[in-house]
């Protein structure tokens, strides 16, 4: 008896199979990158109003002044990031670095209310950071335990003296809806993630929207976003051209001088008339 034939793909249909399955991957990857991202700044935007009410539960025990924001002087005092003395991390990685500055969170303003130093990280930034262009960026960063930077007009943009702890001023003098952080540019540039306080035209991450990255802060035409928390314990993204304006920080980029519209809720210092430096 003759065995029945076996049916069996020719090298044609083998060919036009891989192509629909290389045809629908290409459909459904973006489409999966573009969920896991909103899943990650959802998370990020969930630890910053975190964030901003430890801040107010700090203010709450401190006759209504916030911690200090940092100004040039962050390894020498306490902040709201971490304790002062912390060691810095440029040019470093690994675990014993990240290990040793997490010894001065727990020295921090803030971490008796926050109580995990996961908190001050972007869930993007640690789910990046371990190769790459961003392995780079993070190895050149001095601190090393936080995605974000405190606006520093809380302090009038200046460093406080030593026996002052806290904020210049009280929470009552400042605009309900002032930016108290955002997520600070991946891409350091001298004094980024050296101090965790900032002035509003240093700039801001990209890290968010899967759009195209910035290659500096006078790229304005990318298409990612960063990550914002104001003082009434709002979170919320802006792009890089809607946050270069006059309305928020003003056209120029830092080292050039600020120029916004102010006060605004980038610039808000009560000492300015502009609220800017």
């Amino acid at each position: 008896m003759q065995s029945p034939a076996r049916a069996a793909f020719t090298l044609i249909e083998l060919l036009v199979v891989i192509a629909i399955i290389a045809i629908l991957a290409g459909m459904l990857l973006p489409s999966l990158g573009k969920a896991k991202d909103r899943a990650l700044l959802a998370n990020d935007l969930s630890g910053i109003r975190q964030i901003i009410l430890s801040a107010t539960m700090f203010a709450n025990d401190n006759q209504d002044y916030l911690p200090y924001s940092s100004w040039g002087d962050g390894d020498a005092r306490d902040n709201w990031a971490h304790g002062a003395g912390i060691p810095l991390g440029n040019g470093k990685e690994g675990l014993a670095i990240w290990t040793n500055q997490v010894e001065f969170f727990k020295k921090g303003q803030l971490a008796p209310f926050i109580g995990t130093v996961n908190l001050l990280t972007c869930p993007k930034d640690f789910a990046e950071r371990g190769s790459g262009k961003a392995k780079e960026d993070y190895k050149r960063r001095g601190i090393k335990i936080t995605s974000f930077v405190w606006n520093g007009a809380p302090n009038a943009f200046s460093s406080q003296d030593s026996k002052t702890p806290t904020s210049r001023f009280k929470l009552g003098q400042l605009r309900t809806t002032g930016i108290l952080l955002w997520e600070a540019p991946e891409h350091e540039n001298d004094y980024l993630f050296n101090d965790v306080g900032n002035q509003p035209h240093e700039g801001v991450s990209q890290r968010h929207g899967n759009g195209r990255r910035a290659k500096d802060q006078t790229d304005t035409g990318a298409g990612g976003i960063a990550t914002f928390g104001n003082l009434s314990g709002a979170s919320f993204t802006l792009n890089l051209k809607k946050w270069f304006s006059p309305e928020y920080a003003g056209k120029n980029v830092w080292p050039a001088t600020a120029n916004p519209v102010g006060p605004n809720d980038a610039y808000y210092n009560p000492a300015s008339k502009d609220g800017s430096y």
